[in-house]
C-alpha cells in the first residue's frame, strides 16, 4: 500500500493534490506459486480498474488470513475480496464513500457572485468547529474560538448537476492562525437553506506548531486548535 498525497500546502490546493489526498495509491505483489494462474491473474487485473475502498481490502486480508480461530468469529464484512468478480455498481453511494471524498465527481466550477452563499456558508462551518472546540473535555480550555476572515477569498466551487439544490465546496480561512479549510454544504435556491454535508473540516495548510497542546492530549481536533499557550 502506498501514501496517500502532501495533506496541505499549494500541492494540495490543485486538482492532482485532491485526487491524490482522496485516493491513496495501492500496490499488490503476486506471489511466484500464483502468478501462472491465468484466470486468477486476469481477475486481478479486471479488479485494478475498478473502484476499490479499504472495506475490499479487509475483505481480501480475511480471506488471504482465514483464521481457524478468529478473534470475531464473524467479522462484519462491508467489502469484496479482490480476488474475486466485484458486484456492481462501484460508485461512491453504494461502496460508503462519503461525498466529500468521492474521486467519481464530476468537475468543479467556480462561482465568482456567489450571493453571499460563501460568507454563510463559512460562518456556518466556523460556528460548528467552535462549537466542537468548546465542548471538548480535552481542549475546550486550551484552544483559542476561531473566526471566519471575512475580507479573505472563500472560494465557491459548484459540483454541477441538473438538480434544483446545489451542492457546493467552500474553502475558506480562520482566525488566529491563519487555517484554511474546506467543507461540503447544500444549498436550496427556493427557500436560501444552507446544510452542512461535512461532519469534519479537513485543513489545508500547516498547523503542528499552532496545535501542540493540543496533539500533547491526543486530541482529534488538533487541525482546529490554536493553543492559547506554547508552554
Amino acid at each position: 500500500m502506498g501514501d496517500h498525497g502532501l495533506r496541505y500546502g499549494k500541492m494540495r490546493e490543485t486538482p492532482i493534490g485532491e485526487a491524490e489526498d482522496n485516493n491513496p495509491a495501492l500496490f499488490l505483489s503476486v506471489p511466484k506459486s500464483l502468478r501462472n494462474d491465468l484466470n486468477f491473474m486476469k481477475q486481478l487485473k479486471t479488479n485494478s480498474k475498478e473502484l476499490i475502498t479499504h472495506f475490499d481490502i479487509y475483505a481480501t486480508l480475511v480471506e488471504i488470513t482465514n483464521p481457524k480461530n478468529p478473534r470475531v468469529p464473524k467479522p462484519i464484512i462491508h467489502g469484496s475480496s479482490l480476488f474475486h468478480s466485484l458486484p456492481t455498481p462501484r460508485t461512491c453511494d453504494s461502496l460508503r464513500i462519503p461525498f466529500e471524498y468521492c474521486i467519481c465527481r464530476l468537475k468543479k466550477t467556480l462561482v465568482k457572485n456567489d450571493n453571499g452563499i460563501g460568507k454563510n456558508a463559512a460562518k456556518m462551518m466556523v460556528e460548528k468547529m467552535n462549537f466542537e472546540l468548546a465542548n471538548s473535555e480535552k481542549v475546550a480550555k486550551i484552544c483559542s474560538q476561531l473566526s471566519l476572515i471575512e475580507n479573505d477569498e472563500i472560494i465557491v466551487e459548484d459540483y454541477g448537476g441538473e438538480q434544483s439544490e446545489r451542492v457546493y465546496k467552500i474553502t475558506f480561512s480562520t482566525t488566529p492562525g491563519n487555517g484554511k479549510f474546506w467543507g461540503i454544504v447544500t444549498y436550496d435556491p427556493l427557500n436560501q437553506k444552507i446544510q452542512i454535508l461535512s461532519p469534519k473540516f479537513p485543513r489545508l495548510n500547516k498547523y503542528e506548531f499552532q496545535a501542540r497542546c493540543a496533539k500533547k492530549v491526543k486530541s482529534d481536533l488538533a487541525s482546529y486548535c490554536y493553543c492559547n499557550s506554547w508552554f
